[in-house]
């Protein structure tokens, strides 16, 4: 038996692990949504000097290729290359080339009698050893195996967690666009109010205290402007660190209608989800590998104590030059060949630890099941409850829009408050954020939902999440953000 799994590891050890990546199913609606949000970066101040563009799909190309977690993972992938190919050289004998040089001086039989006489030689020489505990390479073969396919499951599930962290912070980046574009609309709204004040109170027909108090809404509007810009800087910084940019670039969305993208289907249930996640999920499939290698690291750790150990040693280099004197001192041994065990009191030890670490990864399974079955759960419940909210928020922006332009409308023919005016003002404000936060909550949701299934890659994000608006730029998206790159 472990004859037979050294020469089948030995055949597929150079398989593609390309292998391991599982064709994902179609989880994608046959509609999408209807609802928008307006993105427009213009009216935010550039950060340093230069300003970029980009869109989620080119944001996930720029992750999966500048990535440094991702370049990571795929060195850790090549060290584990290195300790499976360095497992089945351990199958070999090893060589160790030199060069002697012989000088021998004593008395030899000649005709008869004796005499002095003296050899002197340089040869080259070659030792050839070989020690192997056949059980304990094989399953040493096999943990590094497992442990090389984990690395590679590893790296899957680096770039999808990368993929994911960098749509979230597209995202995010969106909703503080959003966040400076409704302090600017309270802003105007707030600064016509304090017109009107004003002229109301040249006429004589205003109170400074309504005044005032216009002046006081303008200010903290001003003060929320400020903090929402820098917000959106944060946001910039936060995405140019995972794409690893320059963090003086400010990277903007770019200008269009940012669109409620549904992921996963809603018919799907939770039971399937499940199973997809169970089955897809790279992460999982790394931890259910490692397993596979601590029993191997157990099975090699008793072979490795207990079982036999052979050693042969062998010595190539040319014969002295004795010619024809018979030196029947001379002897060279030219091989030499044992068999046996080799026990010791520690290795009840190292049993008793691989016997535990084989639990342990076993209990990081048992972890690692929970956890995903978490994740899932959680998305879907983020991704229902913001599905419901969007419709809510945006039946509060159209009564609060509406309220405020009524309370105005009083406000002008002079049976409106002022502070009814501010009051409406502040909810409308409110509103507009609640709804920009609701849609873009439901698009992270979704991107959670189909990353805690394993199935998220760049084709899930190879459609534009911002359709272009008139008047925006015809430059193609990401193309700044590409030239960028390629500096």
């Amino acid at each position: 038996m472990v004859s037979v799994a050294v020469v089948s590891l030995m055949a597929n050890g150079c398989a593609d692990l390309g292998s391991l990546r599982l064709s994902h199913p179609s989880v994608a609606p046959d509609a999408q949504p209807t609802a928008t949000l307006k993105v427009d970066p213009s009216q935010i101040p550039t950060m340093y000097r230069q300003m970029l563009a980009v869109d989620l799909p080119t944001v996930a190309r720029v992750a999966m290729a500048r990535n440094l977690d991702i370049q990571q993972a795929q060195q850790r992938v090549e060290a584990s290359r290195g300790a499976y190919e360095a497992s089945i050289g351990a199958i070999f004998p090893s060589i160790t080339p030199g060069a002697t040089a012989v000088g021998l001086n004593g008395a030899v039989a000649s005709g008869g009698g004796f005499g002095l006489a003296s050899f002197q030689n340089f040869f080259p020489v070659a030792a050839l050893q070989w020690i192997i505990n056949p059980g304990q390479v094989a399953y040493d073969l096999v943990a590094s195996k497992r442990r090389l396919e984990a690395s590679a499951q590893q790296q899957q599930a680096m770039e999808q967690e990368t993929t994911r962290l960098a749509a979230m912070q597209y995202y995010d980046l969106i909703l503080a666009q959003a966040q400076v574009a409704v302090t600017r609309q309270a802003m105007e709204e707030s600064e016509e109010l304090l017109r009107i004040e004003r002229l109301k109170t040249e006429s004589g027909t205003g109170l400074p205290a309504d005044e005032l108090r216009a002046q006081a809404a303008v200010a903290a509007v001003q003060q929320a402007g400020l903090s929402a810009i820098k917000e959106f800087y944060n946001a910039s910084i936060a995405l140019t660190l995972t794409l690893h940019l320059d963090s003086t670039v400010m990277l903007v969305p770019r200008a269009g209608a940012m669109a409620q993208t549904t992921l996963v289907r809603e018919d799907l249930q939770i039971e399937d989800m499940l199973v997809i996640a169970l089955r897809h999920r790279p992460d999982l499939q790394a931890v259910r590998t490692l397993v596979s290698a601590a029993q191997a690291d157990k099975g090699a750790t008793l072979w490795g104590g207990l079982g036999p150990q052979v050693q042969a040693a062998g010595l190539v280099r040319p014969a002295p030059p004795a010619e024809t004197v018979a030196d029947t001192e001379y002897r060279q041994q030219t091989y030499a060949v044992t068999g046996g065990f080799n026990w010791s009191a520690q290795i009840f030890g190292r049993i008793k630890t691989a016997m535990a670490n084989a639990k342990l990864s076993g209990l990081d399974l048992d972890r690692q099941l929970d956890k995903v079955r978490a994740a899932v759960v959680s998305a879907h419940q983020a991704s229902i409850t913001a599905a419901k909210l969007i419709p809510l928020a945006g039946q509060e922006v159209a009564s609060a829009e509406e309220a405020l332009r009524l309370t105005q409308q009083d406000l002008r023919t002079g049976t409106g408050l002022t502070i009814d005016v501010l009051q409406a003002e502040d909810t409308a404000e409110k509103a507009r954020l609640r709804r920009a936060t609701a849609m873009v909550r439901y698009n992270q949701a979704q991107i959670n939902l189909l990353a805690a299934l394993g199935l998220i890659d760049q084709t899930n994000l190879d459609q534009p999440t911002a359709a272009p608006v008139l008047g925006a730029q015809a430059e193609p998206p990401g193309s700044a953000l590409s030239r960028a790159v390629s500096k």
